[in-house]
């Protein structure tokens, strides 16, 4: 990948990014200032997650057939539209208008990491594959400090600050992003198994995208979960505040990004990209099941640096995996269908855990996490070691192999 084409790629990520955070922590605000109760406030994060859950495949199956470039600009777009009208909003109905128009616009993660697919060779997909994570980490840690500082210029304010930064990204990306699908590709997917929605269902319950499908839900929704409970525990256990968990979320964020953007993909070279996985699963369980038995509140920061370690490596590894699962006319569709279960997770996953928080224990929770993320472990052993031979390097990459070796000397 051309260093233009990945600073444009992972500029939109990291703007997609922090677009989302700049409005999430004044999202409650404004909303209570058009009389919202709690539960609209918690239907307005709702209606995002669900409408970005339905239209993430639908943008990585058109990103199949239509080619990711134009999809990744019209996302940076739609963002912008959608962002403007949170600023303008005059009324609490105008900002759901907003949310579910920011969740149908925010496919670009899944259009994004299928380009990365097309135009990286497999010995470096993950590599590339984390720094898109980073790139959306980096967003999401800068967007609320760049939310807040808005505010001082009123509610809507941060609003303009993310449409604008959106709308820059995509006059960048619509002067400098190559397409990365040729059109052979993109009419064979057009014909393909998951140009039809019962062809993408039998895709994604295949095997082996079924069991890592699996193996991702039940991660994501253990770690989901305990970043949710994290702070309610801490204040329980050792009567926290906020300024204590805002520093170990930091720490938690910069700690993800560092795995990410500089580790993972000289760990993935050394040991391939299943064991990384393992490795992530085995991190993250060690995590939740330190939580019960914390002697300190400041302890809680080993647990934050293990279950970033955890995130870092195993969430991109796995994206990777999928993508070498996929085939070559179909990673948009299959990559957009793991974020949907993703998104399951994400969703899920706090429910139980505040359920068992609630009803059971305060401890009940992580350790049932720890339980299920050893399983995703287990899991994660039974994928083919055969996996990375089974796709191949994009032609543009095996081009420009021959017409090196052709000018390398004897």
């Amino acid at each position: 990948m051309k260093r233009t084409t990945s600073a444009v790629l992972f500029t939109a990520v990291l703007i997609d990014g922090a677009g989302f955070g700049i409005v999430i922590p004044v999202l409650p605000f404004y909303a209570t200032h058009f009389g919202a109760s709690p539960f609209q406030v918690t239907l307005l994060f709702a209606a995002f997650s669900a409408t970005q859950m339905v239209a993430t495949p639908v943008w990585g199956r058109v990103s199949d057939r239509r080619g990711r470039r134009p999809l990744l600009i019209a996302g940076l777009f739609a963002s912008a539209v959608s962002h403007l009208i949170f600023g303008l909003a005059g009324s609490l109905w105008l900002l759901f208008a907003s949310r579910i128009a920011a969740g149908a616009a925010g496919g670009t993660i899944s259009v994004a990491q299928s380009y990365v697919a097309d135009t990286t060779t497999l010995e470096d997909r993950a590599h590339y594959m984390g720094l898109v994570g980073a790139a959306a980490g980096l967003g999401f840690m800068a967007g609320p400090a760049i939310g807040g500082f808005a505010t001082h210029w009123g509610l809507g304010f941060p609003g303009f600050v993310a449409a604008a930064l959106a709308a820059i990204n995509g006059i960048t990306a619509l002067f400098l992003l190559p397409e990365s699908r040729s059109g052979e590709e993109a009419a064979r997917s057009a014909g393909g198994e998951t140009a039809t929605l019962a062809g993408w269902l039998a895709t994604m319950t295949r095997s082996p995208i079924s069991l890592l499908m699996v193996v991702y839900f039940l991660a994501i929704s253990s770690f989901s979960g305990l970043t949710a409970m994290l702070a309610l525990y801490l204040e329980a256990r050792f009567a926290v505040n906020a300024q204590v968990v805002g520093i170990l979320f930091t720490l938690a964020g910069g700690s993800t990004v560092v795995v990410r953007g500089v580790f993972l993909g000289r760990f993935v070279r050394r040991v391939g990209e299943k064991n990384v996985a393992r490795i992530g699963a085995l991190a993250l369980v060690a995590a939740l099941a330190i939580m019960p038995v914390l002697p300190g509140p400041w302890w809680a920061a080993a647990v934050v640096i293990l279950y970033a370690i955890g995130a870092g490596t195993l969430f991109p590894t796995l994206a990777t995996l999928v993508s070498f699962a996929a085939g070559r006319d179909s990673q948009g569709a299959v990559l957009g269908g793991s974020q949907v279960v993703g998104g399951l997770g994400r969703v899920t996953g706090p429910m139980w855990y505040g359920l068992l928080f609630q009803s059971v224990g305060i401890e009940s929770p992580f350790i049932l996490g720890a339980a299920l993320v050893l399983i995703s472990w287990f899991l994660a052993g039974r994928i083919p070691d055969s996996l990375r031979v089974r796709g191949q390097p994009p032609p543009s990459v095996l081009r420009e192999t021959v017409e090196t070796q052709s000018m390398a000397p004897e």
